[in-house]
Protein backbone atom coordinates (compact mmCIF):
# COMPACT_ATOMS: atom_id res chain seq x y z
CA UNK A 1 0.00 0.00 0.00
CA UNK A 2 2.99 2.47 1.12
CA UNK A 3 4.38 1.81 -2.28
CA UNK A 4 1.06 2.24 -4.24
CA UNK A 5 0.94 5.62 -2.62
CA UNK A 6 4.61 6.66 -3.48
CA UNK A 7 3.62 5.98 -6.61
CA UNK A 8 0.19 7.60 -6.70
CA UNK A 9 2.08 10.82 -5.56
CA UNK A 10 4.53 10.80 -8.13
CA UNK A 11 2.04 10.93 -10.73
CA UNK A 12 0.47 13.56 -9.30
CA UNK A 13 2.96 15.72 -9.37
CA UNK A 14 3.50 14.83 -12.99
CA UNK A 15 0.00 15.68 -13.96
CA UNK A 16 -0.12 18.85 -11.92
CA UNK A 17 3.48 20.12 -13.71
CA UNK A 18 1.99 19.21 -17.11
CA UNK A 19 -1.45 21.21 -16.32
CA UNK A 20 0.73 24.07 -14.96
CA UNK A 21 3.02 24.35 -18.06
CA UNK A 22 -0.20 23.64 -20.32
CA UNK A 23 -1.88 27.08 -18.80
CA UNK A 24 1.60 28.84 -19.12
CA UNK A 25 1.90 27.58 -22.53
CA UNK A 26 -1.86 28.98 -23.59
CA UNK A 27 -1.50 32.17 -21.82
CA UNK A 28 1.53 32.92 -24.08
CA UNK A 29 3.84 32.80 -20.94
CA UNK A 30 7.68 31.33 -21.55
CA UNK A 31 8.13 27.89 -20.13
CA UNK A 32 10.88 27.26 -18.13
CA UNK A 33 12.70 23.91 -18.62
CA UNK A 34 15.68 23.61 -16.09
CA UNK A 35 16.25 20.18 -16.68
CA UNK A 36 16.40 20.03 -20.32
CA UNK A 37 19.39 18.72 -21.36
CA UNK A 38 18.92 18.67 -25.62
CA UNK A 39 20.48 16.81 -27.85
CA UNK A 40 21.23 18.89 -30.96
CA UNK A 41 19.82 17.81 -34.72
CA UNK A 42 22.88 19.51 -35.54
CA UNK A 43 25.23 17.84 -32.90
CA UNK A 44 27.63 16.53 -35.96
CA UNK A 45 28.19 19.98 -37.63
CA UNK A 46 31.64 19.47 -39.41
CA UNK A 47 34.38 21.75 -40.84
CA UNK A 48 36.21 20.39 -44.29
CA UNK A 49 39.94 19.42 -44.19
CA UNK A 50 41.89 22.61 -44.96
CA UNK A 51 39.95 24.92 -43.48
CA UNK A 52 40.77 27.24 -40.19
CA UNK A 53 38.34 27.98 -37.78
CA UNK A 54 38.69 31.62 -35.20
CA UNK A 55 36.46 31.32 -32.00
CA UNK A 56 34.22 33.93 -32.82
CA UNK A 57 32.49 31.44 -34.99
CA UNK A 58 34.09 32.68 -39.23
CA UNK A 59 36.35 30.72 -41.20
CA UNK A 60 38.90 31.04 -43.07
CA UNK A 61 40.22 29.16 -46.11
CA UNK A 62 43.46 29.78 -47.95
CA UNK A 63 43.67 29.41 -51.74
CA UNK A 64 46.96 28.80 -53.00
CA UNK A 65 46.54 31.64 -55.67
CA UNK A 66 46.82 33.24 -51.94
CA UNK A 67 42.65 34.30 -51.74
CA UNK A 68 41.43 33.94 -48.40
CA UNK A 69 38.17 33.48 -48.24
CA UNK A 70 35.94 34.10 -45.00
CA UNK A 71 32.37 32.98 -43.71
CA UNK A 72 30.36 32.22 -40.95
CA UNK A 73 30.35 28.61 -39.66
CA UNK A 74 27.94 25.58 -39.69
CA UNK A 75 27.60 25.85 -36.11
CA UNK A 76 26.34 29.42 -36.10
CA UNK A 77 24.72 29.40 -39.56
CA UNK A 78 22.51 26.33 -38.52
CA UNK A 79 21.92 27.89 -34.55
CA UNK A 80 20.70 31.42 -35.86
CA UNK A 81 18.35 30.08 -38.88
CA UNK A 82 16.48 32.96 -40.70
CA UNK A 83 18.84 34.68 -42.15
CA UNK A 84 16.77 38.08 -43.69
CA UNK A 85 19.72 39.67 -44.64
CA UNK A 86 23.59 40.21 -45.14
CA UNK A 87 25.68 43.22 -44.23
CA UNK A 88 28.81 42.55 -46.18
CA UNK A 89 32.18 44.83 -45.83
CA UNK A 90 32.71 47.58 -48.44
CA UNK A 91 35.67 46.04 -50.70
CA UNK A 92 39.40 48.17 -50.73
CA UNK A 93 38.56 48.26 -46.66
CA UNK A 94 41.79 47.41 -44.35
CA UNK A 95 40.10 45.32 -41.53
CA UNK A 96 42.05 44.48 -38.33
CA UNK A 97 41.37 41.01 -35.77
CA UNK A 98 38.78 41.52 -33.80
CA UNK A 99 36.99 44.89 -35.96
CA UNK A 100 33.68 43.97 -36.98
CA UNK A 101 33.54 42.62 -40.72
CA UNK A 102 30.29 41.72 -41.49
CA UNK A 103 26.36 40.95 -39.91
CA UNK A 104 23.32 39.05 -40.45
CA UNK A 105 20.04 40.41 -39.62
CA UNK A 106 16.88 38.37 -38.45
CA UNK A 107 13.68 40.46 -38.28
CA UNK A 108 15.18 43.73 -35.33
CA UNK A 109 18.22 41.20 -34.42
CA UNK A 110 21.26 41.82 -35.28
CA UNK A 111 24.33 39.37 -34.97
CA UNK A 112 27.76 41.50 -35.96
CA UNK A 113 30.68 38.88 -36.63
CA UNK A 114 34.37 39.82 -36.84
CA UNK A 115 37.15 39.66 -38.70
CA UNK A 116 39.39 36.48 -37.83
CA UNK A 117 42.42 38.38 -39.97
CA UNK A 118 44.37 41.40 -40.46
CA UNK A 119 43.80 42.33 -44.08
CA UNK A 120 42.12 44.08 -47.35
CA UNK A 121 38.92 43.20 -48.01
CA UNK A 122 39.53 42.32 -51.76
CA UNK A 123 35.93 40.66 -52.72
CA UNK A 124 32.40 40.11 -51.50
CA UNK A 125 29.64 37.56 -52.25
CA UNK A 126 27.29 39.93 -54.01
CA UNK A 127 24.81 37.22 -54.29
CA UNK A 128 23.90 37.18 -50.66
CA UNK A 129 22.62 40.82 -51.08
CA UNK A 130 19.43 39.45 -53.18
CA UNK A 131 19.79 35.91 -51.75
CA UNK A 132 20.69 36.18 -48.36
CA UNK A 133 19.76 32.53 -47.64
CA UNK A 134 22.36 31.49 -50.30
CA UNK A 135 24.70 29.02 -48.08
CA UNK A 136 22.55 27.51 -45.24
CA UNK A 137 23.46 24.11 -46.38
CA UNK A 138 26.95 24.57 -47.19
CA UNK A 139 28.34 27.74 -45.41
CA UNK A 140 32.08 27.04 -46.22
CA UNK A 141 31.09 26.91 -50.28
CA UNK A 142 28.28 29.02 -51.81
CA UNK A 143 27.86 31.09 -48.16
CA UNK A 144 31.26 32.94 -48.56
CA UNK A 145 31.43 36.91 -47.20
CA UNK A 146 34.27 37.98 -48.60
CA UNK A 147 37.68 37.48 -49.96
CA UNK A 148 40.63 39.18 -48.19
CA UNK A 149 44.50 40.05 -48.96
CA UNK A 150 46.09 39.09 -45.53
CA UNK A 151 48.78 41.14 -44.07
CA UNK A 152 50.82 39.14 -40.98
CA UNK A 153 49.35 35.83 -41.70
CA UNK A 154 51.59 33.98 -39.90
CA UNK A 155 50.74 35.43 -36.68
CA UNK A 156 47.18 35.04 -37.16
CA UNK A 157 47.16 31.60 -38.30
CA UNK A 158 49.28 30.83 -34.66
CA UNK A 159 45.30 31.94 -33.11
CA UNK A 160 42.99 29.89 -35.67
CA UNK A 161 42.15 26.22 -34.70
CA UNK A 162 42.39 23.51 -37.37
CA UNK A 163 41.76 19.58 -38.43
CA UNK A 164 41.25 18.08 -34.86
CA UNK A 165 41.91 20.70 -33.12
CA UNK A 166 38.90 22.74 -34.40
CA UNK A 167 36.88 19.78 -34.71
CA UNK A 168 37.34 19.23 -30.89
CA UNK A 169 36.63 22.51 -30.23
CA UNK A 170 33.41 22.87 -32.53
CA UNK A 171 31.88 19.70 -29.91
CA UNK A 172 33.13 21.88 -26.78
CA UNK A 173 30.77 24.83 -28.50
CA UNK A 174 28.08 22.56 -29.21
CA UNK A 175 27.73 21.29 -25.10
CA UNK A 176 28.03 25.23 -24.41
CA UNK A 177 25.30 25.75 -26.27
CA UNK A 178 23.47 22.96 -24.85
CA UNK A 179 23.67 24.28 -21.26
CA UNK A 180 23.01 27.38 -22.58
CA UNK A 181 19.41 26.14 -23.99
CA UNK A 182 18.41 24.68 -20.94
CA UNK A 183 18.46 27.62 -19.29
CA UNK A 184 16.18 29.43 -22.08
CA UNK A 185 13.16 30.69 -21.36
CA UNK A 186 11.08 28.48 -23.95
CA UNK A 187 8.66 30.06 -25.47
CA UNK A 188 5.21 28.05 -27.19
CA UNK A 189 6.95 29.08 -30.52
CA UNK A 190 10.05 27.67 -29.68
CA UNK A 191 8.34 24.12 -28.97
CA UNK A 192 7.94 24.21 -33.00
CA UNK A 193 12.16 23.49 -33.19
CA UNK A 194 11.82 20.40 -30.78
CA UNK A 195 11.90 17.38 -32.98
CA UNK A 196 8.68 14.96 -31.21
CA UNK A 197 11.23 11.76 -31.80
CA UNK A 198 13.65 12.28 -28.37
CA UNK A 199 13.15 16.04 -27.96
CA UNK A 200 15.96 17.20 -30.20
CA UNK A 201 16.80 20.85 -31.18
CA UNK A 202 16.41 21.41 -35.05
CA UNK A 203 17.99 24.29 -36.97
CA UNK A 204 17.32 27.68 -36.03
CA UNK A 205 16.00 27.21 -32.52
CA UNK A 206 17.35 31.38 -31.80
CA UNK A 207 14.47 32.25 -34.35
CA UNK A 208 11.91 31.44 -31.61
CA UNK A 209 13.79 32.73 -28.59
CA UNK A 210 13.51 36.15 -26.85
CA UNK A 211 15.80 39.06 -27.48
CA UNK A 212 17.62 38.34 -24.27
CA UNK A 213 18.43 35.14 -25.36
CA UNK A 214 19.90 36.80 -29.06
CA UNK A 215 21.99 39.11 -27.19
CA UNK A 216 23.45 36.53 -24.41
CA UNK A 217 24.08 34.33 -27.81
CA UNK A 218 25.71 37.24 -29.93
CA UNK A 219 27.62 38.19 -26.39
CA UNK A 220 29.30 34.90 -25.89
CA UNK A 221 29.21 32.40 -29.20
CA UNK A 222 30.21 35.52 -31.54
CA UNK A 223 33.22 37.15 -29.49
CA UNK A 224 36.15 39.25 -30.22
CA UNK A 225 39.05 36.70 -31.08
CA UNK A 226 41.94 37.47 -29.32
CA UNK A 227 44.49 39.70 -30.32
CA UNK A 228 47.83 38.18 -32.87
CA UNK A 229 51.48 38.94 -31.60
CA UNK A 230 53.70 39.98 -33.36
Amino acid sequence: MVALFVILTIIGFILVDSVVQWAEARQGRPVRRPALRPTLAFETVSIPAGLFLDEGHTWVRLEPSGRTFVGMDEFARRAIGRVDAVDLPKVGVMVRRGDPLFAITQGGRRAVFRAPLDGVVSAVNEILMRQPETGRMDPYEDGWICTLTPKNLAAHLRHLLVAEEARAWLQCEIERFKEFLTWRPMPQAALGHVLQDGGQWTDGVLEALDEASWEEFTRTFLRSPHPAEG
